[in-house]
């Protein structure tokens, strides 16, 4: 299961992508059926562009544009519709399958690792539940690093994370960064005064990374302790 589901949500992102395509192609063409009078009213109502000037341009697979020369250049309004919630549900569940599927891999793989030299004195039995949790902690790696990025991606504009003020004086300018190695997002950036500043925020995907590498290293040191025991035995 640990493969069947993450290759089966790859499937379905493919599905979704497909599905994205189909939706641009169809929203052009109904655009272009119903004319620019219609389909970019935004253009004609709003700086009152001739609809004959307008021309729609395909941009498969994220829907379709308007564009017309105005008195000021060149307007243009782009219409993407249903297209870019696709991308976002495509987009998403392609990255939580792979973070799956690479923790799938390195739980298979530490599991193999950890039960190739087996005592002939130890019990299966004493052995498997040592080796789900080095398989579980693993498995819940690279999801974690996954949740860093959603994190990062969430609050790049620093919400939550960077002060409005350091000192008494206003923050000037900041950026944030993202550290997978533990799970951590930073904040530095400098006042008004110049003041440098730095706030680093530990949230959900630090405590389940740290959460993760100690249920490996629990059931690693049990199955050691269980195949010592059994040699001794």
């Amino acid at each position: 299961m640990g493969f069947l589901l993450p290759s089966a949500g790859l499937v379905v992102a493919a599905l979704l992508h497909a599905a994205q395509w189909v939706t641009s192609w169809a929203s052009t063409a109904a655009a272009r059926a119903h004319g620019a009078a219609d389909a970019c009213s935004d253009l004609v109502d709003t700086l009152g562009i001739d609809p004959d000037a307008i021309v729609i341009d395909d941009r498969a697979p994220f829907g379709f544009t308007c564009k017309a020369s105005a008195d000021s250049g060149t307007a243009m309004v782009e219409h993407s519709g249903s297209t870019s919630a696709l991308l976002m549900f495509s987009m998403a569940i392609a990255a939580l399958s792979v973070a799956a599927l690479l923790g799938a891999v390195l739980a298979f793989t530490a599991t193999r690792l950890t039960g190739l030299y087996r005592s002939p004195l130890a019990e299966p039995g004493r052995e498997r539940w040592p080796l789900c949790l080095v398989g579980v902690g693993v498995f819940v790696l690279p999801l974690m690093m996954l949740g860093q990025y959603l994190q990062w991606y969430s609050k790049s504009d620093g919400f939550g994370i960077c002060p409005g003020s350091v000192g008494g004086n206003d923050v000037l300018g900041f950026s944030v960064t993202a550290s997978y190695l533990p799970p951590s997002l930073t904040c530095s950036g400098d006042s008004v005064t110049d003041q440098e500043f730095s706030v680093t925020q530990y949230g959900f995907p630090f405590y389940g990374f740290l959460g993760g590498l100690i249920l490996a290293a629990v059931g690693l040191i049990v199955l050691i302790t269980a195949r010592r025991r059994g040699r001794t035995g």
